[in-house]
């Protein structure tokens, strides 16, 4: 038995519901996967709970001090321990049984070992007083701890986490995938559906690790020089150059957005390569693999660069036209979703659809991934993002990228728990989790970015005034029936009844 086995099935209550099946010989594809899948919904748990406080701390008009603290850990744990590592888990789950390639060795277990012990690390930096967003404005950190807002000690503390869990997505875990896609023999007893690079599926994932290393390269350079000089073994003197507001903070952005879109490009790879599976005539083709892969393209290189519509209060570091041209990015980005919508529909209409929970989810998912680019394309203008990027407006489309990103790996997980568990899941349980979370996501989003279009502030307590409480309230309702649908979720899982058709089988399906 593995050492992630071992974890899983040692880990009370959530070690039953992910469970790896070693009776079909995948342990080898199953076992880090299954961790790493069961750890982001420990941390989905967490985050579920410190979601709850926010509101609350509204309506009984508690200290705002819970609010800002649980806002920070609430946004960080859904963001990276939840969200990425739910990705990075059945993402190279999928690769593996695509590729034949076994997912073991020091990569893997340091990929979950960084993200789980940096998001912990964090935690810490946070409970101590560190009150910063998931998008860290610096040097707004150490100007917090010269005036006394927070300690010293939790900017050390909390730099530290968020190098292991920046190291855990900009490394390890991108190199792992490359490792995959290129390196190591291919044992055949592990291939479940074989692809090739060419096909969408898997180019999409291979271009988002590449995405992830390049453009985080930089900020390793500046974290790493940053983080030696606070704990003193680097003379401050030497780092003074990354703790330049404008380094950092275009070297954090240039990764931050760019996180984003390689999250994008990993959800489009595994709806290329989820939808076959469940067309009418049993076809297992696309529409047009050219055009999904040529929409892969077109997000690729339209986003890397769409990053700089972030600068606009940057003048005159950044000239005029670097922001235009990122908001110019950002309507291209369209272009590819435009062709990648097109691509989807085009191959429903033409097979046909056997609808089941999982597709569904991964469907309902694109649906609302589609509204959130569309509110990232407004608040890239120019003009507009004046107004909005310091409201509820930019919340929520962060929120609603992490909720669309999470809605379509939770129903491509539906499709690959029975090959790591060896059990199967409750269809109809399966249909009330999408119903709920629907229900719950759609109208989250559409709450949030209304009360930024009203001008409702994000990252202030005081929801009492200008008559934004009623946003407030409906995040609230809107928010309990997204927890109901992840308690749903869980429950079926718990659930699960062991599968009596031959493993082998299924596994290939």
């Amino acid at each position: 038995m593995s050492i992630a086995s071992t974890i899983v099935n040692g880990t009370p209550i959530f070690g039953k519901i992910f469970s790896v099946d070693r009776s079909t010989g995948l342990e080898e594809i199953n076992a880090w996967p299954a961790l790493m899948i069961m750890s982001s919904f420990v941390w989905l748990v967490v985050a579920g709970l410190l979601g709850l406080v926010m509101p609350t701390t509204q309506i009984f008009d508690l200290s705002t001090d819970h609010f800002y603290t649980t806002l920070t850990l609430h946004g960080a744990a859904l963001t990276f321990p939840f969200s990425f590592q739910l990705m990075m888990g059945v993402g190279l789950h999928r690769s593996g049984g695509c590729v034949g390639k076994a997912v073991t060795g020091w990569l893997p277990a340091l990929s979950w070992l960084s993200m789980n012990l940096g998001a912990a690390i964090l935690t810490v930096a946070v409970l101590m007083g560190l009150k910063v967003s998931v998008v860290v404005m610096f040097p707004l950190p150490l100007v917090g701890a010269q005036m006394g807002v927070w300690s010293m000690e939790s900017v050390i503390v909390g730099f530290t986490g968020i190098y292991l869990v920046l190291s855990c997505m900009i490394l390890w875990y991108p190199l792992l995938v490359l490792k995959m896609m290129f390196f190591g023999k291919k044992r055949a007893e592990l291939v479940l559906s074989e692809r090739s690079l060419n096909d969408p599926g898997m180019l999409g994932m291979l271009l988002a690790a590449v995405t992830l290393i390049l453009t985080g390269l930089p900020l390793v350079v500046v974290g790493t020089t940053l983080l030696l000089a606070l704990y003193k073994i680097l003379p401050m003197s030497l780092a003074a150059w990354a703790a330049e507001p404008v380094v950092f903070q275009y070297a954090f952005y240039l990764f931050a957005h760019n996180l984003m879109e390689a999250m994008a490009l990993m959800v489009s790879s595994a709806m290329y390569a989820t939808l076959p599976l469940y067309l009418a005539d049993g076809s297992r083709k696309l529409y047009s693999e050219k055009l999904a892969n040529l929409a892969l393209w077109i997000l690729l290189v339209t986003s890397v660069t769409s990053g700089l519509h972030h600068f606009i209060t940057f003048y005159p570091n950044q000239p005029a036209a670097l922001s235009y041209w990122g908001n110019i990015m950002s309507w291209g980005t369209g272009l590819g979703a435009a062709i990648s919508i097109f691509t989807v529909l085009a191959t429903i209409w033409q097979h046909g659809l056997k609808a089941g929970p999982g597709i569904i989810a991964v469907l309902v998912g694109w649906a609302l991934y589609i509204l959130d680019g569309a509110s990232a394309i407004v608040t890239s203008n120019i003009v507009w993002t004046y107004q909005l990027h310091g409201t509820m407006w930019q919340s929520g489309h962060f929120m609603t990228v992490i909720l669309a990103m999470s809605m379509m790996w939770m129903g491509v997980l539906y499709h690959h728990y029975p090959v790591l568990t060896g059990r199967k899941l409750d269809p109809a349980l399966g249909s009330l989790y999408v119903k709920m979370f629907t229900v719950g996501a759609f109208g989250a989003a559409i709450t949030m970015l209304a009360g930024g279009a009203a001008g409702m502030p994000r990252r202030f307590a005081a929801w009492n005034q200008e008559g934004w409480m009623i946003y407030g309230d409906l995040i609230m309702v809107f928010g309990l029936i997204l927890g109901a649908s992840f308690v749903v979720y869980l429950y079926n899982m718990m659930k699960s009844r062991e599968i009596s058709a031959p493993m082998g089988e299924l596994a290939r399906a």
